[in-house]
């Protein structure tokens, strides 16, 4: 499943690094040539350069280190449930709009998992991925579940490694303070990039869900 984002990070890190060239450092500001050798130019250009490439490996390292569990539980900032966690009891409550199945017919479907889901917060929630894990298991190598897999990882891990570039931006105004600058306009895109690829990441994780349980419908349906 590595294949599904390695362009698509490595060209948002690289445009990230590129920007924040742009605004935080002086790699790109107007320079006065009789102020200025030539060598203190390259110079220069060489150090802002070296830095935004520190902050390239550490956020490629840091998507590495951080376990797939880890990242779910950032996407939903630490209180918002996967959506496998509450399909069942969004089926139960007729809270799911999906155009692909009908609520009815899982609601018959899926009734013994619906009439064992568990009171207590925490093993409903683990009950009900498991159970909706389990459906994924059996139709996880039909072409849309895959398609819809892979959209919910690439917007999952383009949020994370927002999240990352994010922190390492704070440390290294720190640490590079003679080279990196803070920059409002740099933090605040970045903000706004988090939030709105927080937001896809969550409607791709909801289309995820749903889709496996219209492909096992329409299976069910089939036989």
């Amino acid at each position: 499943m590595k294949e599904y984002r390695q362009k698509e990070m490595k060209c948002l890190v690289v445009a990230y690094s590129l920007l924040l060239l742009l605004l935080c450092t002086k790699v790109f500001d107007e320079v006065d040539i009789t102020q200025i050798s030539k060598y203190e130019k390259v110079f220069s250009v060489f150090e802002g350069i070296t830095v935004s490439s520190i902050l390239y490996m550490l956020v490629l390292i840091g998507d590495m280190v951080i376990s797939a569990n880890h990242k779910d539980k950032l996407i939903g900032l630490f209180f918002i449930p996967r959506a496998g966690c509450t399909v069942f009891s969004r089926i139960k409550n007729n809270k799911i709009s999906d155009m692909r199945f009908d609520n009815t017919d899982a609601i018959k479907k899926y009734k013994s998992i619906i009439n064992d889901i568990p009171s207590k917060k925490f093993m409903r929630h683990k009950f009900e991925n498991a159970k909706w894990y389990s459906i994924y298991k059996k139709n996880a190598e039909e072409p849309s579940i895959i398609q819809t897999q892979m959209d919910y990882l690439m917007c999952r891990d383009l949020n994370i490694e927002t999240f990352e570039y994010l922190i390492v931006y704070f440390v290294c105004v720190v640490i590079f303070s003679d080279y990196i600058h803070w920059s409002w306009k740099f933090f605040l895109f970045l903000l706004f990039m988090l939030v709105v690829t927080n937001l896809s990441t969550h409607n791709k994780m909801n289309r995820f869900v749903n889709t496996v349980i219209a492909v096992d419908l329409s299976i069910g349906k089939g036989e």
